[in-house]
């Protein structure tokens, strides 16, 4: 990890101890519900309000019992920045990667992930890069589970399979893809099959100062067969991105970064920290189109000196 990652983490740290939200939004009604997690998990999404998943409920009844949520989950939120980072930026200047974190923190997004109680918004776009990195790897088995594993945090986290794209042949991407509905469906199927799973009841209601209420009178009811039409219009927009720029690394971050962009555009509401998403995929992406930018420069001048020499 080095010095700049211990610098890093004990930043992160300290915003996660010193600083403390007025307004937590989401957070204690999620807190309450994972009381029932091992006491009756059975009946853990009987309430249709519940609309994120059985990972993020783990994480915040684990850290609600030891009496340290807000450590816990933000720095669980800069390991994972650091990590998805690491990854992105390999070969790039070490320090691009302690600056793109080091301005998350800045920026709020490791202490807004806690703030309101969601922090998928943060954490399923960093799993989509790291499974995205995977994919252009061939490694589509880990690629896919990554995948899976955020629709843990929050259901809407299957849409990553656009990252899938990258696989170097597609037989590989099936592959990947079936992974990902392997470990999505074992994440949710014991709570369907115990009865009482309602998550799917649940629906929204169209907002007047979002796009959608162009088309839909507000006050409209948005169902989820509706969130699935919006689903597939946002896996829509990131597979033509990650097929168009396959070739380039560019490909994972601008293919969720298509997703999320999507998403939020077709959204019938418009929360405060639908923005981390978008936030932390052009955090990320500024980083590699500096880190690229920067090391043609020194290929260049490298060439140049050989040159004169």
């Amino acid at each position: 990890m080095g010095v700049r990652g211990a610098v890093f983490f004990v930043f992160a740290a300290a915003v996660a101890l010193l600083v403390h939200p007025a307004d937590t939004g989401d957070l204690p009604f999620f807190v309450h519900t994972s009381q029932k997690l091992f006491s009756d998990w059975a009946g853990l999404f009987a309430d249709p309000n519940v609309q994120v998943g059985p990972f993020q409920l783990l994480v915040f009844r684990v850290g609600d019992v030891a009496g340290v949520l807000a450590l816990l989950v933000q720095l669980g939120v800069a390991a994972l920045l650091w990590a998805a980072s690491g990854r992105l930026l390999a070969g790039r200047e070490p320090w691009i990667r302690f600056a793109v974190c080091t301005a998350a923190v800045v920026l709020g997004l490791t202490y807004g992930a806690y703030q309101d109680g969601h922090p998928a918004q943060v954490v399923v776009p960093l799993l989509w890069v790291l499974a995205g990195c995977d994919a252009r790897e061939g490694r589509m088995v880990r690629a896919g589970a990554l995948v899976g594993l955020s629709a843990g945090f929050e259901v809407w986290g299957v849409l990553g399979a656009v990252v899938l794209v990258l696989a170097p042949r597609a037989r590989a991407a099936l592959v990947g893809v079936a992974t990902e509905i392997g470990v999505a469906v074992a994440l949710f199927l014991p709570f369907v099959l115990a009865g009482g799973f309602r998550m799917f009841d649940y629906h929204w209601s169209v907002n007047g100062d979002t796009l959608l209420s162009l088309v839909l009178a507000p006050g409209t009811n948005f169902t989820w067969p509706m969130r699935l039409l919006q689903g597939l219009a946002a896996l829509a927009a990131g597979a033509g991105a990650a097929w168009k720029l396959r070739r380039t690394l560019h490909a994972v971050w601008l293919a969720p970064l298509a997703v999320v962009t999507v998403r939020m555009a077709l959204d019938p509401v418009r929360y405060p920290w639908y923005w981390l998403a978008v936030q932390t995929l052009v955090l990320l992406g500024a980083a590699e189109l500096l880190g690229g930018r920067l090391r043609f420069a020194r290929k260049r001048h490298r060439r140049k000196l050989a040159t004169v020499r």
